[in-house]
């Protein structure tokens, strides 16, 4: 890790930066730490491109895309702001190396760690197919090696699958030596393209090569390969074999589906990689938690909060950390993130997904770092994630959970979601005065759908015993602190029930699932699938609240039908051995047990 220099930010976002990681053509990232003693990775784009209308449109695209996809196989954003004059995101810092570097240093995975990295890849493309989705750049240096499985992680050119793309006339979108036959030759984007991708992942994982080979005889010879020629397989036996020569078929019907690849897998055992990459990665976690128990001094109050112009460093030498040494604290941290920087950089570009208005304060709503407490304008006690409604003057309600994190007069405290009237609308907020009454004004930078939420003038926070009475333009109620930023572990899982109906289609009975992930407040992390006789309609729904109900809203249609609509917002109530589930709107009911 380099030290910052005098150009370099010393906080992007209310994130103390710590130390430069490297730089690359979209921007500068740096190791930080969040206010509640988080070790994150930052990314600040370049200030010459800040104001180039396609880089930010793709930016935003990257971040959003990685939202919509949710954090338990990819790598959790916690942060962005995609419409400041210097944009950036943050997100948390995986200690795992690439595959590409364990495969390096370790050489190709066992059998039964090579089925387990299948595993866990296919359920990441069904959560990015699920969002209808395809990744299209699916390779070993874009995934991440972790104890708990793989994390997939770069969504710089994922697209959607009904989405047209304007690309330079003979651009390649991808990389070739894990691109699909169709993506070469110009044909359809869809998500067998990524199973494609998945088997030469595989195949690279047993056999330390790639399947195809490189470009070292020129691109033309490579692509011609992944076109005509089958793939280099030597060294693979039995059902890893059979997996990556179904996967790497040439015709993208005849390859399975992620779901279909799971089916023929056996179960994953509790410790799925070699004992050697085992001890690499618990180097790693202890050198990053000898990080983060290191003092840091504090950002001066003269710091600057936005780039300057100095020219960016090249990336720091990627570099593994060797055993049986005694090092200083410094040099094991620089080493931590040499050797974690690579996985750094490709973890800023994913954009991958903890909610982006629920802060990681710590349980204790104090807010400070452990080095210290962070010296702020904003009384300790009203500190943390607030959640709760609030009724305006036409006896409308808007849900709101509410981020304060400590901070100064001026400075962005408040991270808004509002909830109501068919929209969900995300704000920051600077702080423009102090207690007893702290106000607060907001900027958008999330609507959905677009251009459907107001922007009040101010809004304001006033604690009240163990509650924080909150206002906005008529808008005022009482918020909780907020318990849960996830839903409980013992709700999750697959819901399912029939209601009364209410169309002569489904006079018989609608019925409704629920499948209900792990995924943070502020995810798409529930899919709603809906039956009415033979008519279908599958759409996923953001996590609102986890709190007394679950409560959540429909935000995008999985399925193509002028007979599926939208639905609004809906409540989850658990009673006994079933959940209650309501539609706000229409008043529609019905008991759901575990599926």
């Amino acid at each position: 890790m380099d030290t910052l220099s005098p150009g370099d930010p010393r906080e992007v976002g209310g994130y103390r930066l710590l130390g430069r990681l490297g730089s690359g053509g979209m921007g500068r990232v740096y190791l930080g730490r969040s206010r509640g003693g988080r070790i994150v990775a930052v990314k600040l784009v370049h200030a010459e491109l800040a104001g180039d209308p396609v880089f930010l449109r793709r930016f935003r695209r990257e971040v959003e895309a990685a939202r919509r996809v949710g954090g338990e196989w990819t790598a959790p954003v916690l942060d962005a702001d995609t419409e400041s004059a210097a944009p950036w995101v943050a997100t948390g810092y995986v200690p795992g190396p690439t595959l590409t570097g364990i495969v390096e240093r370790h050489g190709p995975l066992p059998e039964e760690s090579v089925l387990a990295l299948a595993a866990g890849l296919a359920r990441a493309l069904q959560a990015v197919h699920a969002c209808d989705l395809v990744h299209r750049d699916l390779k070993p240096s874009n995934v991440l090696v972790t104890i708990d499985g793989p994390r997939v992680i770069d969504f710089g050119i994922v697209r959607a699958v009904d989405a047209s793309v304007a690309t330079r006339t003979g651009a390649l979108i991808g990389s070739p030596p894990f691109m699909a036959p169709e993506q070469i030759s110009g044909g359809e984007v869809t998500a067998a393209c990524d199973v494609f991708s998945l088997g030469a992942v595989l195949a690279y994982a047993g056999t330390g090569r790639r399947p195809f080979g490189t470009g070292a005889n020129g691109l033309h010879a490579l692509l011609f390969r992944v076109l005509q020629e089958p793939p280099d397989l030597e060294g693979l036996s039995g059902p890893v074999r059979a997996l990556a020569e179904s996967c790497l078929a040439k015709a993208p019907e005849e390859r399975p589906t992620p779901t279909e690849i799971l089916r023929s897998l056996p179960p994953t055992p509790a410790r799925w990689l070699p004992a050697d990459v085992i001890a690499e990665l618990g180097r790693h976690a202890a050198e990053l938690l000898d990080l983060e128990t290191t003092d840091v001094p504090p950002v001066p109050e003269t710091a600057p909060t936005a780039p300057h112009s100095a020219p960016p460093s090249p990336p720091p030498e990627a570099t593994a950390p060797s055993g049986g040494t005694t090092r200083s604290p410094a040099r094991r941290r620089g080493l931590l993130v040499a050797t974690g920087a690579a996985a750094a950089v490709a973890t800023v570009t994913a954009g991958l997904v903890v909610a982006l208005l629920d802060g990681d304060t710590s349980a204790n709503g104090s807010g400070g770092a452990k080095g210290g407490p962070v010296r702020g304008d904003v009384p300790a006690g009203m500190v943390g994630t607030w959640d709760g409604s609030a009724k305006a003057k036409d006896s409308t309600w808007w849900h709101h959970r509410v981020t304060l994190v400590q901070g100064r007069l001026g400075a962005d405290v408040a991270k808004i979601r509002m909830v109501g009237k068919g929209a969900i609308c995300e704000y920051a907020a600077k702080m423009t005065s102090r207690a007893p009454s702290l106000t607060f004004r907001p900027r958008p930078t999330r609507s959905i759908p677009p251009g459907q939420c107001p922007v009040p003038s101010s809004q304001s926070a006033t604690q009240s015993g163990a509650d924080v009475r909150w206002s906005s333009q008529g808008v005022t109620g009482t918020l909780q602190r907020a318990k849960h930023d996830a839903v409980p572990e013992g709700l999750r899982g697959r819901w399912a029930g029939t209601d009364g109906g209410y169309t002569a289609a489904a006079s018989e009975g609608m019925r409704r699932q629920f499948d209900i992930s792990g995924g943070a407040v502020g995810t798409e992390s529930i899919q709603i699938t809906t039956t009415a006789g033979s008519l279908t309609c599958k759409e996923t729904a953001m996590l609102i609240s986890a709190e007394e109900q679950i409560q959540l809203v429909p935000v995008r249609l999985l399925t193509r039908s002028p007979d599926c609509v939208l639905g609004r917002e809906q409540l989850l109530t658990p009673s006994g051995v079933e959940l209650q589930w309501q539609d706000v709107e229409t008043g529609l009911g019905a008991n759901l047990q575990r599926s």
